[in-house]
């Protein structure tokens, strides 16, 4: 499995055991049992390699994986002390165990004739500096714009500034005139050894005017194709449905077994790339997760010419061969139909569309959703892939309740700028929901969508901003209840069991009454991160704003008040110069993680801005316990600490950014194996390749019989009782 960020690599769930199954409810064991040093830098390995004790995790708890994390953690592992230049492969062992009691799991522990065979799996972990990022354009204080952004994150290529022992790597230093909007040109020319630019801008209104306005994006991988897609919103004039679909890069990937030399460091290399452009043009590569400066293809599709409806969508997120586009506000009314479209075909022929009203009234205005990456099974239970709608607002009236259309209502059903004034005026109010929406997608119809009302556990459950899946849960992001009124709860689910008894809420106002009013989230190793935007507190936050600026982290393995930590970005000294604080560094909405590192995407902080926020989650630790002692954090961290891009410096219209995304790329080609595969499948809840012929790994050339069946040749060292 190749791992665009980093994930969970295993979370148990607490399920009632078999006879065929009869580990749903025990441990799982786990050591790990090598990586492919040549994917590090050519030294001799460190002497502190990974420990090859057997370790182990209760249902319910989360293995973290990164390439960084492999050490003394019961949730996690840690590989520190090792300089990774490339995409790093790991191999770890799992089994599950029913006998093994609740102490420290080693070596000498008592086995038991129900434990499961070992599961045998490899890994591959983005080095700390990852790929390139995409901003969705929304507003930027003067217009609805369409000013696209490509950030690459890539930066040990460039050269970087160091003063007074602070290295910047992660600056406004990198720019050409030929990437310039208005034609300043206040900076050197590029620096990377292919003259490339750290930021590329697009305007997507030069191929369409009313390609403005947009809701965040998403990413899609379709075979050697990275594809981008911007959700269409508001543009100015009309809520619209023009998505844009970016062919961000298109890959041709072989094994080589070579020395590559570099000005900067010696290297070795297991995979080469060569990339081709819309014209055909083909050059190599020299970093394996690189890529093209530019857009070489932009497609439109205006889905409204499908249905008048399909308009105004909030968020969107793609699954297998389909993107697609969460239903928010239409320009008539809030709307529940949801969209997708083939990621290839991109037309009209292809869109496809579920009015979720049909099922209930309440069932629209979402903001977000996302797809799981857990594979049916009838180990796990589930019958279908399935995605999920976090539920936001939408209208109600006096008379026939949510979303009426009656007239008595103050419904009129014509095109309207604002979504509550104009439709209804004062007889209508909004109404934050708590509908969690789940949707079959190997069916795609109405028979396939069934949905909880978390108000039903908890009224204050409403007014969601995004979702994620964080190992066998999903994560609902908090962010308003109503009008100023900014909600702290986050809801955890089981996505095993869809029902109001797998719902966990964990109220961050129990750590600090200012953690609430977040725009989206994500999963990072075994945490679940959420993005500040504003949480009305104007009475402690900077400049009396509503914006704040605390990044916060919540442990799977602990949902507690306990398991909450908070970075606040605004009061970092930062790895910039200069390096002071900047207090203007709130207001987000958005953001991703890749490698080592997660991004912050700028929206308002009293002023629409274009600061992009870059955080080392090497140093989280180190800094967020500093700042909750009252300590300064003009330390030295160790890694890259808090930097940041004034994207306004390159162009003063690059402000207010309403999301971004990642480009995705397809693995190296080198193959992977396993064992047992129910178990693993059970314990990972992740996806998982049956190879066929030759496997390639770090202990040699294995054959594998069928698909799914155990290697001839067995790493070395894995052994339950050696």
């Amino acid at each position: 499995m190749h791992l665009p960020y980093p994930t969970p690599l295993a979370v148990v769930t607490e399920k009632t055991p078999t006879t065929d199954y009869p580990y749903m409810n025990q441990r799982i064991h786990y050591k790990i049992c090598g990586y492919n040093a040549t994917l590090c830098t050519p030294s001799a390995p460190p002497e502190d390699q990974p420990s090859r004790d057997w370790r182990s995790v209760l249902p319910g708890q989360a293995i973290g994986l990164s390439m960084y994390n492999l050490d003394d953690q019961q949730d996690g592992l840690t590989l520190n002390s090792i300089l990774i230049r490339q995409p790093f492969k790991l191999t770890v062992a799992l089994f599950a165990s029913s006998g093994w009691d609740d102490r420290d799991v080693s070596l000498n522990s008592t086995l038991h004739s129900t434990d499961s065979d070992i599961v045998i799996r490899e890994y591959y972990i983005n080095n700390e500096r990852y790929g390139k990022a995409y901003l969705s354009p929304n507003f930027n204080g003067q217009e609805y714009t369409g000013d696209m952004v490509e950030v690459d994150l890539e930066t040990a290529k460039y050269n970087t500034v160091r003063l007074h022992g602070i290295e910047t790597d992660f600056a406004d230093y990198y720019s050409t005139s030929t990437t310039s909007l208005d034609g300043i040109d206040p900076y050197k020319k590029a620096t990377s050894k292919n003259k490339e630019d750290q930021v590329v801008i697009k305007r997507l209104q030069n191929v369409d005017n009313d390609l403005a306005g947009y809701q965040n994006g998403f990413s899609a991988l379709s075979g050697t194709t990275s594809y981008g897609f911007m959700v269409p919103f508001f543009n100015g004039a009309e809520y619209h449905g023009k998505a844009v679909r970016l062919t961000v890069g298109q890959f041709n990937i072989s094994m080589w077994d070579n020395w590559i030399e570099d000005q900067e460091f010696r290297r070795f290399r297991t995979v080469q790339s060569t990339e081709i452009d819309s014209d055909g043009n083909t050059r190599f590569i020299y970093e394996d997760v690189g890529g093209d400066s530019d857009f070489s293809a932009i497609d439109v599709l205006d889905l409204a010419t499908v249905d008048d409806d399909l308009r105004g969508f909030i968020g969107g997120f793609a699954h297998k061969n389909y993107a697609y586009f969460v239903p928010h506000f239409n320009g008539k009314y809030f709307s529940g139909k949801i969209a997708r479209v083939d990621v290839d075909a991109f037309n009209a022929a292809s869109v496809q569309v579920i009015d979720l009203q049909t099922k209930d009234v309440r069932l629209a205005g979402f903001y977000g959703g996302f797809a799981t990456n857990i594979i049916p099974s009838i180990v796990n239970g589930l019958a279908a892939d399935y995605a999920y709608l976090a539920p936001y607002k939408n209208l109600i009236g006096p008379v026939n309740g949510i979303n009426t259309k009656f007239t008595s209502d103050g419904y009129k059903a014509n095109d309207v700028f604002d979504e509550q004034e104009s439709i209804g005026g004062d007889r209508m109010e909004p109404n934050h929901h708590g509908c969690l929406t789940r949707i079959n997608l190997d069916t795609f119809n109405v028979a396939g969508v069934d949905f909880i009302d978390l108000q039903e556990v908890d009224t204050d459950l409403r007014g969601f901003a995004g979702g994620f899946q964080g190992g066998l849960h999903g994560y609902l992001v908090p962010y308003s209840k109503g009008f100023g009124d900014y909600s702290s709860k986050l809801v955890r689910f089981d996505l095993l069991n869809f029902n109001l008894d797998g719902i966990e809420v964990l109220d961050l106002a129990g750590k600090s009454d200012e953690l609430k009013g977040y725009v989206t989230g994500f999963a990072y190793e075994t945490y679940a991160v959420l993005v500040p935007y504003q949480n009305g507190r104007s009475d402690v936050n900077y400049r009396a704003r509503n914006q704040f600026a605390k990044l916060t982290r919540v442990d799977f393995n602990d949902f507690t008040a306990n398991g909450i930590l908070t970075l606040d970005v605004s009061m970092v000294s930062r790895k910039n110069t200069p390096d002071q604080p900047d207090k203007d560094l709130r207001g987000f909405v958005g953001g991703f993680c890749a490698g080592s590192f997660m991004y912050l995407v700028p929206n308002f902080n009293g002023v629409w801005y274009g600061k992009i926020v870059r955080v080392d989650m090497r140093d989280f630790d180190v800094i967020a316990t500093a700042q909750a002692a009252g300590e300064a954090t003009d330390f030295t961290t160790g890694f890259k600490g808090v930097q940041a891009v004034d994207l306004q410096r390159f162009n003063t219209k690059l402000a207010g950014f309403s999301g971004g995304f990642l480009r995705l790329r397809p693995p190296p080609i080198e193959k992977f194996y396993e064992a047992n595969l129910d178990i693993f499948t059970y314990a990972t809840g992740l996806d998982r390749l049956e190879p066929k012929g030759a496997v390639f790994s770090p202990y040699g050339e294995a054959v594998i019989e069928e698909e799914g069946g155990a290697p001839e040749i067995m790493p070395e060292g894995i052994e339950k009782n050696p």
